[in-house]
């Protein structure tokens, strides 16, 4: 059964706990890659870690479960454990394949479904959402804005790939303009 927010609140009971804990999740990716095998962290390199996941990560989902409310469905952010235990075995340094999708926003539907529309402009908020951020990164300039851009970049790019749950088969499905621009905006953000 599907846990109704209080009149009033945004989130869901549980949504924002199981959203930090999958931040929390990102954040380790990106920690077992910078510190191993050769920094040992300190504080400030910790704390910018923890912004670039939550920078990273969480506008992405929000953009998701914000726009699916535009459009009147109920949505709700969600823990996948089976992709939130890949995500933590995937943060092991000497693991060489990063698996960064802890979970997922589920958008509940009336028994008609939601039209391939809807559902493109939904499923591209997320990248879309991350190739802004990492358009911001790139004219603040500096290292830090930089990483945003390049790892914003490639959450977009990962999540417009169209296999599977990501986002790039519902998009490619909807418009394959749109799809493509994003795309190649994403790898031209990962590469720069």
């Amino acid at each position: 059964m599907l846990d109704v927010p209080v009149h009033g609140q945004i989130f869901y009971p549980r949504e924002v706990q199981e959203l930090t804990l999958s931040t929390l999740t990102v954040f380790a990716v990106l920690a077992g890659e910078y510190f191993y095998p050769f920094y040992s962290p300190n504080i400030i390199q910790f704390l910018r870690l923890l912004t670039l996941a939550f920078v990273i990560y969480v506008p992405h989902e929000l953009a998701h479960k914000f726009t699916a409310q535009y459009y009147g469905y109920p949505a709700r952010f969600s823990i996948v454990w089976e992709f939130f235990i890949l995500t933590l075995i995937s943060a092991i340094p000497v693991i060489p394949i990063k698996f960064i999708a802890p979970g997922t926003v589920y958008i509940y539907t009336t028994s008609f479904g939601i039209d391939r529309r809807t559902n493109g402009i939904i499923s591209a908020a997320g990248p879309t959402t991350n190739i802004l951020l990492g358009l911001v990164g790139l004219i603040a300039g500096g290292p830090f804005a930089k990483t945003v851009m390049n790892f914003s970049g490639w959450i977009a790019f990962f999540n417009l790939l169209p296999i599977g749950p990501l986002d790039g088969r519902k998009v490619l499905q909807w418009n394959i303009a749109v799809w493509a621009t994003l795309l190649f905006i994403a790898l031209i953000m990962v590469l720069i």
